[in-house]
């Protein structure tokens, strides 16, 4: 019996590897963590699903990146979801896995003397196109009585929002981490966090396509079931989880310490997720950063709680 039980895991093991890999286009940073956390502790394997990571900086470059075919599935937070839900819907959030309030932040050049968010005003600031950065800089300024168009708005990369500020581009800017910390860690006094209130909580989800999720089921199911398992591992062992982030993403353990406790792993998707979305589509409509004359999708048609309703029943809560 045990021999025969052995030998039927290993030939399911083997079919697992066999079988074309799950491409996940999985963003560069702490949100990705379960991910990270599922390969480094075999959970993939152990649900039987093969996977792919096909690194991107940036969600809205994983949601691209899914688009044009590179990957089946992407991470992001909502917001390249709404963003590209005007053109098209033939892609679905299957779960949340990360909730955070405090992972973008507001960094100044010391000599700019931006010490409150009040002091953004008629300043020259960067933010990344399309992403969170984009968003939670207009809701700082805005709610700090702040006109956008009386400010200087710069469009950056992540990559170079680090020489941005050490070259003056730029008097402050909006970042998420691990860039954020990086910047400080490189530039010292000459940067400042700019204290803002915590206006927007990122959900971080895995977004897949629907020619994929009608396609491979069984494969999606399973990733979730992996990141569950990740997300419970997460929880029982924060130290070696914080030990691996700090070495996948060239994060120093005194910073992680610092910033690890304001991510909350777990799966989710609840009714909070698309009113945010509502609310993100009505802000990119006023601000014409779609096309005004588009109608205003329901974003409950872009989540697909299927899998998760399977794999946790009580993690979707969405009447």
């Amino acid at each position: 019996m045990v021999r025969t039980a052995f030998f039927l895991s290993f030939m399911f093991s083997s079919l697992v590897a066999q079988a074309a890999p799950l491409r996940i286009g999985v963003s560069e940073n702490l949100m990705s963590l379960p991910l990270y956390v599922a390969e480094a502790e075999g959970f993939f394997q152990k649900r039987g699903v093969n996977v792919e990571f096909v690194n991107c900086v940036g969600g809205n470059r994983c949601v691209r990146n899914m688009f044009d075919g590179q990957t089946d599935l992407a991470t992001a937070t909502e917001l390249p979801v709404v963003f590209n839900s005007f053109t098209r819907n033939d892609f679905a959030i299957l779960t949340s896995f990360v909730s955070v309030s405090n992972d973008l932040k507001v960094l100044a050049r010391t000599d700019s003397e931006i010490t409150e968010p009040g002091k953004l005003r008629d300043k020259v600031l960067g933010y990344v196109k399309g992403t969170g950065s984009q968003y939670v800089l207009d809701l700082v300024l805005v709610y700090n009585g702040i006109d956008p168009d009386t400010v200087n708005l710069v469009a950056l990369t992540p990559e170079t929002t680090l020489a941005a500020l050490a070259s003056k581009k730029v008097d402050a800017l909006c970042v998420w981490e691990p860039f954020a910390s990086r910047i400080v860690l490189e530039l010292g006094n000459d940067v400042q966090l700019v204290p803002i209130p915590k206006l927007y909580t990122a959900n971080f989800n895995l977004i897949a396509m629907q020619s994929v999720i009608k396609s491979k089921p069984q494969e999606l199911e399973r990733v979730v079931r992996a990141l569950k398992d990740s997300t419970r591992f997460i929880q029982t062992h924060p130290e070696k989880v914080k030990a691996l982030a700090a070495k996948r993403l060239n994060i120093p353990a005194v910073v992680l310490d610092k910033i690890f406790d304001d991510y909350r792993f777990r799966l989710s998707l609840n009714r909070s997720l698309p009113r945010t979305m509502e609310g993100q589509a009505r802000w990119a409509l006023r601000e014409g950063h779609v096309n005004i004359n588009l109608p205003q999708p329901n974003y409950t048609g872009f989540l697909y709680p299927a899998f998760l309703k399977t794999v946790d029943p009580g993690a979707v809560s969405l009447q």
